[in-house]
């Protein structure tokens, strides 16, 4: 796998078709990774050889080859890995928001159960940053990938934000993802805890496999301080679920840059999920077309757009999900003269 930097007259047109007439002018990409190689081992991220930095300018450019947005504000995080240089990732984050973002573009912390509470929560009261993004690879277990939500966004966490009212990045693990029964009782538990800390749980909750949204999401339709991004899903039933069980107006929409820009999708198959890229397919499985993909980012925006047909959401709607939802979400970050942006449509 690798960045594209170049998009083919394929991807052209199939952004063509899922942007035309979909999107507005201006939208908030509220699940972006900035990166710095230097932040990490020589090739810890293989498909970014090659790359030095793609920050705040980077992120817009790439995203606009593909989408008619005048103007692109983000959520930014770094990209978690245990062998990150965590300190000077989260330090360069914060600076390139402020000097090369938008005025509504912010900064979340990574964050890990092992760091000092009250340095979180300072950096937190400074401004610096809204809040926390989490990740289960700082779980203290050997398989990460089935750590419960404590296990990586300790209680502490969870009481800085309310305290703040600070926003929180998680991504859920286990197979089933909201269908786990201990998922759905910590986010039960925690965001009645903390009513204050407002939760975005990244792509769908986790529903690479769109079974997992069919059967998981109504768990989250009475916690008012829970949404959910978009970003990399490329399943338009998970998105279809997310419209009919938790509404437009708790969906935000999300890139996952610099995902965004590989070649590929991910398919539900049984009960799982499975990534597909041309690179792991065999040549006789492949159509004669060298172009037989399409980047994450456009695939993702095809099947939001298919869910939206199918489910008939308004205008307002739409426009919610790539804008007002973030800015809601960011209110008390955010200077005042954005309300009218901010206010709820309908």
């Amino acid at each position: 796998m690798t960045f594209i930097d170049t998009l083919s007259p394929r991807d052209e047109a199939l952004a063509a078709t899922a942007c035309a007439g979909f999107l507005p002018a201006e939208i908030y990409d509220i699940h972006v990774h900035p990166y710095r190689a230097d932040h990490f081992p020589k090739g810890e991220w293989a498909f970014l050889d090659g790359k030095t930095v793609l920050g705040c300018a980077e992120h817009r450019a790439a995203l606009q080859r593909y989408m008619p947005a005048k103007q692109i504000h983000g959520l930014y995080f770094g990209m978690p890995r245990k062998t990150a240089d965590r300190p000077a990732m989260n330090a360069w984050v914060a600076g390139e928001v402020r000097t090369n973002g938008t005025p509504l573009s912010r900064a979340l912390m990574v964050a890990s159960p092992a760091d000092n509470p009250a340095e979180v929560a300072a950096a937190l009261r400074s401004g610096q940053f809204c809040g926390l993004k989490v990740y289960h690879c700082y779980a203290n277990r050997p398989d990460t990938m089935h750590a419960s939500i404590e296990e990586f966004v300790p209680e502490w966490m969870w009481e800085i934000l309310h305290e703040v009212r600070g926003v929180l990045l998680l991504h859920i693990v286990r197979d089933g993802a909201m269908e786990d029964a201990g998922n759905q009782a910590s986010l039960k538990r925690l965001c009645r805890a903390y009513p204050h800390a407002k939760l975005i749980l990244a792509h769908i909750a986790r529903s690479f496999s769109y079974r997992n949204a069919r059967n998981g999401l109504h768990v989250l339709a009475d916690l008012d301080n829970v949404v959910v991004d978009t970003s990399a899903i490329c399943e338009a039933g998970a998105f279809r679920a997310a419209l009919k069980t938790l509404g437009p107006r708790r969906i935000l929409w999300g890139s996952d840059f610099a995902v965004s820009e590989i070649y590929g999708r991910c398919v539900t198959t049984g009960n799982l999920f499975f990534w597909l890229h041309p690179e792991l397919i065999r040549p006789d499985y492949r159509s004669p077309s060298s172009s037989d993909m399409t980047l994450i980012g456009i695939e993702s925006l095809q099947s939001l757009r298919e869910a939206c047909e199918d489910t008939a959401p308004t205008r307002g709607d739409i426009d919610d999900i790539f804008l007002r939802n973030a800015l809601l979400m960011l209110a008390p970050h955010l200077p005042a003269t954005t309300t009218p942006a901010a206010a709820p449509s309908g």
